[in-house]
């Protein structure tokens, strides 16, 4: 059965998400000020010409005098046109002047007491005639003691299209869960506590997940009040959105971990994990590579290129076995600034077609002045052949789902609303497609799941799925036409400021290395060991891609880390295979020298052994294969000829099967107790001067005995 929190539960868990960034309008409620106004409605999103405008929201005392003859105006600035003009109004507060009668609200209001207000007026009071954005301050009036003042404001915005129904702007949604790399190559968590702690309620990934269910519910918007008690016209429009979920694999293992474990945090880990299944998410998953590399310092060296082709298989492997369904492998998203010519061609030998850029990857925002263009960019950076589409994110419009204003969600969300409309009025004869992409590992606060839905109801916005985007297919539900043609966007970076240094990848490119040798010509290649060999190969890659992690960006320490975990795993895998010498003697001209190969792996090996001597001629300098099961030693020797008596060193070292060395060296001494030529030649020299001098001894007794009388 789902876990999914009700709706109504998971906006109020929602309500309390921390503030993420604040990006305050001027003028801002003063904290002298009495009356702390909260707008929790403004309706409708879209005013219509001479339609009903409804702000509801609560007053709260809270100074240490009671307030008497409490009323809330409304107060209207002149109209904003441009987007520039909408950015300088956020820093610079415009004036409102065109104020409509303050409402009554109540008599007397005492320190800390609360109260709610409705203000209900209509297009033409508020001085809407032309289409843009209007500054709307709703200001808290009344007597603190000095007569008849203002007390309080809430700053916000009026979208307004003065009757124009404009071609809706197609908006894509890309939502990243995405973390730092939490597992060790031993696959256990590194830190399971603040996976925890980010799963559960309240915490980021959490929050990520809740806001992305609640944003594909269709929200048809509730209709304002008129004057005499009918609600107003209101748009029709409740679509759903489609949001795409742009997935780390290493955080869907990390999870799973977790949630395998005993930790306080398993159960917040599994309720994760179903949630996110439960969403329905055939064909809205895009699988990034397992870890997010950085493909584009990757890309800079033909010795780690590859590397972004195993961590875009081993990636797309895990979310279809983890989340059951293919993900979408024809979108990159490269991690922010330049995307590098040999990044863009391993993404497109493992099957990218388009590329999702940030405007950090061009030589300046990439965007025409002005105007906002649509994402659809000409993108010819891959040398592959293959035809390539490039979309770039709206920096602005993603900025907004991760910012907050500091008057509650609601103000938050019609800040949003003004932004999208702004662009919307630049053009409204034309129809341009936008992609939102948050940052890869940022919060977001509670007006997001709205900002999204709105996608849905407000007329000039209308949600479109991002595989759609990515074959400039895309249409909306009730308007059709081509999308826009691609934007040349200007000359995309080349420098690396922001990149992993090739100086730390030099050291990674050792380790995976080494770690290659032992899987792929070290271990023995039997069919039926194949899945285990597949296992320790995995468990190295996984290793491999952590430590290139793009997240070593903003935190060092952590690839460092990571880096230093894949150099011991590969030592210590590495050092479980050895070639162990000794001391040898040679008794004659000839002789045999022996090591001992052990493994202490749980797979058997398949190794020669190389002997090498400066002082001594080896009959065989290398050993056949040599086949060594788990927990075994076997022994290999070769044949030698010494060249002198006395004692010297052999030097053995094991060697793959493509006959490339592995490991360290070991050394054999060896100790000679042969005769030399000249010795041999010596003895027998004197041996015949022996034989020599008895046979004169014999002689002589001879003669002797004949000239003896008898």
């Amino acid at each position: 059965m789902s876990r999914l929190l009700p709706v109504a539960g998971l906006l109020a868990a929602l309500a309390v998400a921390p503030a993420l960034a604040a990006p305050s309008p001027s003028p801002t409620q003063e904290p002298e000020d009495p009356i702390q106004v909260q707008v929790t409605r403004v309706l409708p999103r879209a005013p219509l010409p001479h339609g009903v405008v409804e702000v509801t929201g609560r007053l709260r005392n809270t100074g240490s005098a009671p307030v008497t003859d409490l009323r809330v105006r409304l107060q209207v600035g002149d109209r904003i046109s441009s987007q520039g003009g909408l950015h300088d109004a956020d820093q610079d507060r415009p004036p409102t002047v065109n104020r409509v009668s303050a409402v009554p609200v109540l008599d007397a209001l005492g320190p800390g007491e609360t109260t709610a207000f409705t203000v209900r007026t209509t297009t033409d009071v508020l001085g809407l005639r032309n289409l843009g954005v209007y500054p709307l301050d709703v200001v808290a009036r009344g007597n603190a003691g000095a007569g008849i003042d203002s007390l309080g404001l809430t700053p916000t915005w009026l979208p307004y299209f003065a009757g124009l129904t404009p071609r809706p702007t197609r908006v894509a949604v890309v939502w990243p869960l995405v973390d730092v790399p939490h597992l060790r190559p031993d696959g256990t968590l590194r830190d399971a506590a603040g996976l925890a702690a980010s799963l559960g309620r309240g915490g980021r990934l959490r929050r990520l997940l809740d806001v992305a269910h609640v944003a594909q519910l269709p929200a048809c918007e509730p209709a304002a009040v008129g004057s005499d008690g009918t609600p107003a016209p209101r748009p029709t429009r409740c679509d759903p959105v489609t949001v795409t979920l742009a997935v780390d694999p290493e955080l869907l293992e990390s999870a799973e971990a977790l949630g395998k474990g005993s930790d306080d945090g398993a159960p917040a880990a599994r309720a994760w994990l179903t949630d996110l299944k439960a969403l329905g998410l055939a064909g809205r998953v895009l699988s990034l590579p397992y870890a997010d590399p950085d493909v584009s310092a990757l890309g800079r060296s033909a010795r780690s290129r590859d590397d972004i082709a195993a961590a875009s298989a081993l990636g797309e492997e895990v979310v279809s076995q983890l989340l059951g369904v293919t993900p979408d492998t024809r979108v990159a998203w490269p991690p922010a600034g330049p995307v590098t010519p040999g990044a863009a061609d391993a993404l497109a030998l493992a099957g990218a077609r388009a590329f999702l850029l940030d405007t950090s990857a061009y030589d300046d925002d990439g965007r025409p002045p002005d105007v906002t263009p649509s994402a659809h960019a000409v993108f010819t950076t891959s040398s592959t052949g293959a035809e390539l589409a490039g979309l770039v994110a709206d920096p602005d419009l993603s900025e907004q789902l991760s910012a907050v204003t500091p008057y509650g969600a609601r103000m938050t969300e019609q800040r949003f609303l003004a932004e999208t409309a702004i662009v919307a009025a630049q053009k409204p004869s034309v129809s341009r497609t936008l992609v939102l992409a948050l940052p890869r590992r940022s919060d977001v606060p509670a007006a997001a799941s709205e900002e999204l839905r709105d996608l849905g109801r407000v007329p000039w916005l209308c949600p479109v799925p991002l595989a759609d985007v990515a074959q400039r297919a895309e249409t909306c539900l009730r308007e059709s036409g081509p999308p826009a043609e691609p934007v040349e966007r200007g000359e995309l970076r080349t420098d690396q400021g922001e990149e992993l240094a090739g100086s730390y990848l030099v050291g990674v490119d050792a380790d995976r290395d080494r770690g290659t040798q032992l899987t792929d010509a070290v271990l023995s290649p039997a069919p039926s060991l194949r899945t285990e060999v597949a296992a320790v190969k995995g468990r190295l890659r996984r290793a491999v891609a952590r430590a290139e992690s793009s997240a070593g960006r903003d935190d060092p320490d952590l690839t460092r880390a990571a880096a230093r975990a894949l150099d011991d795993e590969v030592r210590r895998l590495s050092g479980q295979v050895v070639v162990r010498g000794g001391h040898s003697l040679l008794t004659s001209t000839k002789g045999t020298l022996s090591v001992s190969v052990e493994n202490t792996l749980p797979l058997p090996i398949q190794v020669r052994v190389r002997f090498t001597s400066k002082t001594a001629t080896l009959t065989n300098a290398e050993t056949g294969l040599v086949t060594v099961q788990p927990g075994h030693a076997v022994q290999a020797s070769v044949r030698a000829q010494a060249q002198r008596s006395g004692q010297f060193v052999v030097f053995a070292r094991l060697v793959d099967r493509n006959g490339v060395p592995f490991g360290p060296e070991s050394e054999i001494i060896v100790r000679s107790t042969r005769f030399g030529r000249l010795a041999l030649a010596v003895t027998v020299a004197a041996f015949g001067v022996l034989l020599a001098a008895a046979g004169y001894r014999v002689a002589r007794r001879l003669r002797a005995s004949r000239r003896t009388p008898a």
